[in-house]
């Protein structure tokens, strides 16, 4: 039997070949940005997470701040 290797360090779920490595690649580097952990910047804690596009949450100090689809960047919105 032939051993099959793994290409790829993240398997992305729902894209096949039909829609090609470009398209593939985009949507790996969306779905890492929008998995990573971050910080709030008003308290601190792990738990700021996005609620809906553009709007991010802090459950623990109900913090709400609008900012990117994908990634909140804190000092874009300060300048």
């Amino acid at each position: 039997m032939v051993s099959r290797r793994k290409h790829g360090p993240v398997k992305l779920k729902g894209l096949g070949a039909k829609f090609g490595a470009t398209v593939r690649k985009q949507y790996g580097m969306i779905q890492r940005t929008l998995k990573q952990k971050r910080k709030c910047p008003l308290c601190g804690s792990l738990k700021f997470d996005r609620i809906a596009v553009g709007i991010w949450y802090c459950p623990k100090c109900q913090y709400k701040v609008a900012g990117g689809a994908y990634d909140i960047n804190i000092d874009k919105l300060r300048r």
